[in-house]
């Protein structure tokens, strides 16, 4: 009776699926299923169950989580119900429908008629000597009470209470011989199943094990009691501030109205009788602007206060609850290992007493205990049993080699966090249920918060502390962050994890600063792994690629699928071996800088500016640097960085060269020529070389970037590669120097300018795959000295090769040279090969003529006969034969040539390099004749006034008694506006101009000014406004210097006045 009611409900659930197919479109029409009010089409998600919401609407019905169409679900046990909810709170159907037919139960029940007629004594109550009880079947047997205990609405109750009074009188419980422990198993399996399944725990472990869970979630309620008070307490004090500063602010803004009031009303009283009706709408129109320029400064200063004000409360924050979880981690381990001691006692007498009831021997019963314990221990290192922060016994590298294995805990991971969960508790679980090893679970908390994108998380203005949501408020008030929230997560999977607290080179820091204490300020975490600290950056871990690209633009759509987002993170900042984490991060406590010799604060500074890119590919530098580097008397320095052999040909290194002077940062040449042309980057087998030769005295920056290269910047095989030209691609700072030259003794000159990067050929063999056959440059003997040398030093120190130098030798990318150059390559695929040879101060197309390239089957063949002594560059370019003539082509290689001797020298013709002047003819501001009259412009000071939130100012200069000036007043293009300015002089010399702007545009404010005696009135001081709206950053002043018939283009400048 009982299945086939089971089934009859069943079939009926079916049914009523398929209607809803067939059935009528409700009436409700457009209005939200959740509120009932009216749902436009900009607003509209669904129909979704024939029903449609408001987007505000589309949540849990359960905990108000907001959902998409790509994440709801239905109710599984109530065809009827247009009710949408979140994963963890979606009411599901139970397993299938276990009866006496069911495999294993079958056979438990037929064993029992075997017993039966084995034995004649039987009693379903007492198990009487040499009988067996007979097993009740009823309502909690087998897998039947867990698929009705799992959360259903309240119409599938009244299901439930029927089920069990038609279930109850079977004389089979789950207690049953054959029965309990496989039933068991089956649970455990099916709530606990995931791809990434390595560990079951047995049934009476598991009890253990759940109330230690039972406790962590009372715990959590309690701490998160104690969070609230303490958000509580933070918004207090944050509305309390802004009352105060408002008040602060208020208190201003009447008083300084008060002393214009009264400054007005006097002046007003003084000229009342002699005032003319124009004086007295100037004076109107004075005092209104200087109300509003008042109430602007004071609306700035607000600004600026709540900023400070903000930052201040924020760190303020930020420290108390740091505090709050450290002390709570500590409080839950200590107390979860309490327990944790308690329960392995209770198994443990629970198993010995088993034990003797069947008489195993002494040593299975020890190593079952042994097991059991293992596998309770939630908690590995109690409390009191934690070590002091020292040297880690191994390197990151004995750990795990590759990331790799890690590879279905991460993937796992990733799914979670697309999830949301009510409490920490619950999250853990999820993360680390299936974990043995602290290892792994720091692995699953680590990826977990670098998946997750905290920074651009939104959140509803209020939020219920036990929603998903509602766990990671910390995040929205900004009191939590990536290294607190690690903490907490380690805490609850019973791993010990402290904050640590120092300096950083993080952003905005330049080798060779000096830190101050409120400067680069930074916290991170230590981890406790099979005994040893480990060293954990959750914040610079993270990384979230939306598109496959860094840069998020703001007008491009949000991606509209989970297949579009691609989550990256650092693999270098989880468990980061002391001596690579010292690098970046120092620690105030020097214990915690886990080295065996602790450096200081003026060490750390120090120390090579390196990034994780440096220790992700395995490189380190030849010899020790530290992070300024002084040049010698010829302004030379150099940098090689070794790499592992398996990346040498792999690794794509470029650089760039900057001035470190505040005010020639923007700039990126020396006399026209750029920086990075004194620079020669080349490379000898796996070592990278930077020869550095500035041009002047001074400071510089030089960074190195580098990444390993992507198989479409590859044009070495046909069949492997689809690409006709080298795709380009991103390169990542690998370290950063400070150059500083004292002294120099010479001229230096730059390269010529060729392609940027690498000299050598090394880059035609990793990206084309040329290989050199032969660099014959004709007889140089090494004692010759360059004829040119007068001309200043060259950059060819670095190394230089004659004909029987390796092909493969990177200082081939030197070639010194007679007369001639002879070059042959070979190409594993058929190539177009251009070359250009570059000489500074000749024109390129003069020097064409001098080179020759031919390509015989896979042989190429460069000549070229030089037309004079000096220094050259040999730039190579390619691109595939099959590719069209409108393809680019990609460099492939460069040479540096010093030609030393010419039968025949070519006369060419000279080139001079344009140089960016810096000095730039001004129209705005002082003219030749204005500092000679004696006049100062009081305010502003900047000639160039830009106008948004206000359309009036004042412009006030002092003019000696003996000066008389003038002025003129024009909007763009040539519109005389005099009826918008006014000229208020006041004692002691000074002038107002009192400007009332009638639109948007650009304004010209011309003075003119002579002496008394003179006739001659030139222009002496020119004012450039611009009036726009708030927002218009395509302002007018753009267009100023284009029209023909603007007004800044005439030639009013001159003026002249008689007495």
């Amino acid at each position: 009776m009982a299945v086939a009611t089971a089934e009859s409900q069943s079939v009926e659930r079916g049914y009523q699926r398929l209607s809803s197919l067939f059935r009528p479109t409700l009436t409700e029409g457009n209005s939200c299923h959740r509120c009932k009010a009216q749902v436009y089409h900009a607003e509209k998600i669904g129909p979704v169950h024939e029903v449609v919401f408001h987007r505000n609407c589309f949540k849990c019905v359960v905990c108000g989580q907001f959902l998409t169409i790509k994440n709801y679900f239905s109710n599984q046990t109530d065809a009827s119900d247009r009710e949408v909810y979140c994963g963890t709170h979606v009411p599901r159907i139970g397993g299938t429908h276990i009866d006496e037919r069911a495999m294993g139960i079958k056979n438990a029940i037929n064993s029992q008629n075997v017993y039966k007629k084995m034995s004649k004594k039987m009693n379903s109550e007492v198990r009487l000597a040499g009988t067996l009880r007979k097993p009740n079947y009823n309502y909690e047997a087998v897998a039947i009470k867990r698929a009705t205990t799992v959360p259903k609405t309240q119409d599938y109750v009244a299901e439930r209470a029927t089920a069990e009074s038609l279930h109850k009188g079977v004389d089979i419980d789950a207690n049953a011989l054959y029965i309990k422990g496989p039933i068991e198993a089956q649970l455990l399996r099916q709530g606990y199943q995931r791809k990434l399944d390595k560990h079951h725990y047995p049934p009476n472990i598991y009890k253990k094990r759940k109330k230690l869970i039972e406790e962590q979630r009372r715990l959590e309620a309690e701490y998160k009691r104690e969070e609230d008070r303490l958000l509580d307490e933070f918004q207090n004090e944050r509305k309390q501030e802004k009352r105060r500063l408002s008040a602060e602010l208020q208190h201003e803004w009447e008083s300084r109205l008060k002393e214009l009031t009264e400054k007005f009303d006097k002046e007003f009283g003084q000229k009342k009788k002699k005032m003319k009706d124009s004086e007295r709408k100037q004076m109107t129109i004075h005092f209104e602007n200087k109300k509003r320029e008042i109430e602007v400064v004071i609306q700035e200063k607000k600004k600026k206060k709540q900023e400070t004000m903000t930052l201040r409360l924020k760190e303020k924050e930020q420290k108390k609850t740091a505090t709050m979880v450290a002390r709570q981690s500590r409080q839950m381990l200590e107390i979860l290992a309490q327990k944790q001691d308690e329960l392995k006692q209770e198994l443990k007498q629970e198993m010995a007493a088993e034990s003797k009831v069947e008489g195993g021997t002494p040593n299975g019963e020890t190593e079952e205990i042994e097991e059991a314990m293992e596998a309770l221990e939630i908690i590995p290192v109690a409390p009191t049993e934690i070590p002091s922060p020292h040297p880690p016994s191994c390197r990151k590298k004995d750990l795990y080699v590759d990331p790799s294995q890690f590879n279905d805990i991460d993937e796992q991971t990733i799914k979670v966090a697309e999830n949301e969960q009510p409490t920490y508790t619950d999250l853990v679980q999820q993360l680390t249920e299936n974990l043995v090893t602290d290892l792994e679970k720091a692995r699953a908390i680590y990826r977990w918060v670098t998946v997750k994108d905290l920074n651009v998380m939104e959140f509803e203005e209020s939020i219920e502390t036990d929603t998903p949501m509602g766990l990671l408020r910390g995040i929205k008030y900004g009191t939590e962050t990536y290294h607190v929230l690690f903490m907490r997560l380690c805490s609850y999977a019973g791993l010990h994890c402290e904050e640590i607290k120092g300096h950083s080179k993080s952003v905005g820091y330049e080798p060779g600063m000096k830190i101050k204490p409120d400067q680069f300020q930074n916290t991170w975490n230590a981890v406790l792994i099979d005994g040893d600290w480990r060293l954990v950056q959750c914040n610079w871990g993270a990384r979230h690629l939306v598109l496959n690209k860094d840069k998020k633009s703001k007008d491009k759509p949000k991606p509209k699928s989970k297949d579009q987002i691609r989550y990256q993170y650092d693999e270098h900042y989880f468990l980061t071996d002391p001596d690579e984490f010292i690098q970046e991060f120092w620690a105030a406590d020097q214990k915690w800088q886990l080295l065996e010799s602790p450096i200081t604060l003026e060490e750390f500074e120090a120390l090579p500016f390196v990034r994780s890119i440096f220790f992700h590919y395995g490189m380190r530098f030849e010899k020790s640097l530290t992070a300024v580097l002084e040049t010698s008397e010829k302004g030379g320095t150099e940098v090689k960085i070794k790499i592992p052999e398996e990346f040498e040909n792999d690794l794509v290194f470029y650089y760039q060269m900057r001035y470190a002077d505040k005010e020639k940062r923007q700039e990126a040449t020396y006399k026209g020529a750029n920086l990075e042309r004194f620079v020669f980057q080349t490379m000898l087998d796996n070592t990278v070389m930077f020869s550095i030769h500035v041009p002047a005295v001074g400071e510089y920056f030089f960074e190195v970037f580098a990444n390993k290269i992507e198989e479409s910047s590859r044009l070495i095989n046909a069949e492997e590669t689809t690409g006709t030209s080298i795709s380009p691609f991103r390169l990542k700072c690998t370290c950063k120097f400070k150059v500083v030259c004292n002294s120099l003794s010479g001229k230096m000159y730059p390269l010529p300018d060729c392609a940027s990067g690498e000299w050598g050929p090394k880059k035609a063999y990793r990206h084309f795959g040329l290989k050199v056959l032969q660099t014959r440059p004709g007889k140089s003997p090494k004692s010759r000295s360059s004829p040119d040398s007068s001309e200043g030093d060259r950059m060819s120190d670095s190394g230089s090769s004659s004909g029987d130098d390796p092909p493969e030798n990177p200082k081939a990318g030197i070639l010194n040279v007679d007369d001639t150059l002879d070059i042959k390559l070979k190409m594993p695929r058929p190539l177009h090969v251009v070359a250009k040879l570059k000489m500074n101060n000749v024109d390129t197309k003069t020097l064409d003529t001098f080179i020759s390239t031919k390509v015989e089957k896979d042989i190429i063949h460069i000549t070229g006969t030089l037309p004079q002594v000096g220094q050259y560059g040999l730039d190579i370019y390619g691109r595939p034969k099959e590719a069209g003539e409108n393809t680019t082509l990609s460099h492939a290689m460069k040479y540096l040539i010093n030609c030393l001797k010419v039968a025949n020298p070519v006369e060419l013709p000279k080139t001079i390099e344009k140089q960016q002047s810096t000095i730039k003819k001004e129209k705005w501001g002082p003219q030749p004749t204005f500092e000679s009259l004696g006049i100062k412009a009081v305010s502003p000071k900047d000639p160039k006034i830009t106008l948004t939130d206000v359309n009036t100012c004042t412009i006030e200069i002092q003019v000696p008694d003996d000066v008389i000036v003038t002025h003129q007043f024009f909007r763009e293009p040539d519109t005389d506006v005099k009826d918008n300015i006014a000229k208020l002089p006041e004692k002691g010399g000074t002038i107002k101009y009192h400007i009332d702007l009638p639109q948007t545009g650009n304004y010209m404010l011309s003075l003119f000014g002579r002496r008394k005696e003179e006739d001659e009135m030139p222009n002496i001081y020119n004012y450039l406004i611009v009036y726009r709206k708030p927002g218009d950053t395509n302002g007018p002043q753009q267009k100023e210097e284009r029209r023909g018939s603007s007004i800044f283009k005439k030639g009013f400048f001159k003026k002249s006045e008689k007495k």
